[in-house]
């Protein structure tokens, strides 16, 4: 009996070790093998937008890099929440990335009561590029400077209109920032997406609007609008002749727009450690590198530490602002 229940108890025993065994091979084994099948990118905005654009270049290099298939899906709705809720739920192997702009993070929990996600429901990887927001008016409004365009938008008050994204999108809360930094009033007309508010702004339906570059430029260049001021604290290298806010207020004035990628939290490190070294490579290509070139963007600091850091920073800013601008979703 003895030696029957010794040898039962050495099974189990064995077998337990060689699970474990089998376990602690398995994991640093996962990590080397990842991505074992296509990894998907979800881009919580419209296709053709610079978020779109930006993801759809980052997947090709990093499927370049990965020796797999890397596909951009875009789920639209409620200023990101619709993506980002669904990468939330979405299992933490890195097979599912999210490409998120800035203000999902540090503008939707401070407006939305209630969101659908939680910024610790995301494992942050990196900041991917960075770049300032236009102030640009119709090509009618009379104003070629900002000091210029304030004394009109001064005059006209709550009758000139800005028109962005949406609520909470970048363009809006950049618009918003601008007004509390120089007293001025306007009314915001909210649009389903930049290319919509810019269409209106170019027809005279609205009077002026603060969007990405790389929606305006083309704009700008066929001489539909005017751009008055770059929202970063220096000018921007895609249109060099048109001053920053900073430089046109003689006070402190940095805001920019970014992009970045984050992962379902829980995330393997290993793992996360791999997707943040694809993208220090595929930034640093040529094809990325002229993709920002073109639309005005900057190739951002890489890490989840710098991330962090920014998302905290610039939450501050913004709950400030939301505060006192007494902005509300509808």
């Amino acid at each position: 009996m003895k030696t029957i229940l010794n040898r039962a108890v050495g099974s189990f025993f064995g077998s337990v070790a060689g699970v474990a065994i089998a376990c602690s091979l398995a994991a640093p084994a996962f990590a080397s093998e990842w991505p074992q099948q296509p990894v998907r990118l979800v881009v919580p905005f419209a296709a053709g937008g610079a978020t779109d654009i930006i993801s759809r270049v980052l997947a090709q290099e990093l499927g370049d890099t990965w020796k797999q298939t890397v596909v951009v899906e875009n789920k639209v709705g409620a200023g990101g929440a619709v993506g980002a809720s669904q990468v939330a739920r979405a299992k933490p192997d890195g097979h599912t990335m999210l490409m998120i702009s800035g203000s999902m993070f540090t503008v939707n929990p401070y407006l939305y009561k209630k969101l659908p996600y939680s910024v610790a429901d995301f494992q942050p990887v990196s900041i991917v590029t960075t770049g300032p927001l236009l102030l640009a008016v119709n090509k009618n409004v009379p104003a070629s400077n900002l000091k210029t365009f304030l004394d009109y938008a001064k005059k006209n008050g709550a009758a000139t209109n800005f028109g962005s994204a949406g609520v909470g999108s970048q363009g809006h809360m950049a618009s918003e920032a601008i007004m509390n930094a120089t007293d001025a009033t306007m009314t915001h007309i909210p649009y389903g997406g930049e290319s919509a508010a810019l269409t209106d702004l170019v027809a005279g339906q609205i009077q002026v609007i603060t969007a990405n570059l790389s929606a305006t430029l083309p704009f700008v260049r066929s001489g539909d609008i005017k751009a008055l001021a770059v929202t970063g604290d220096k000018r921007s290298k895609s249109l060099p002749d048109v001053p920053s806010m900073q430089e046109q207020l003689g006070t402190d004035f940095d805001v920019v727009g970014w992009f970045g990628i984050v992962v379902p939290k829980n995330t393997p490190e290993k793992v996360v450690a791999r997707i943040e070294e694809g993208i220090k490579t595929a930034i640093a290509s040529s094809r990325m590198m002229q993709k920002f070139a073109e639309l005005g963007l900057e190739q951002a600091e890489i890490g989840a530490a710098y991330m962090n850091g920014r998302v905290k920073k610039e939450s501050v800013f913004w709950k400030k602002i939301i505060a006192e601008q007494k902005i509300e979703s509808k």
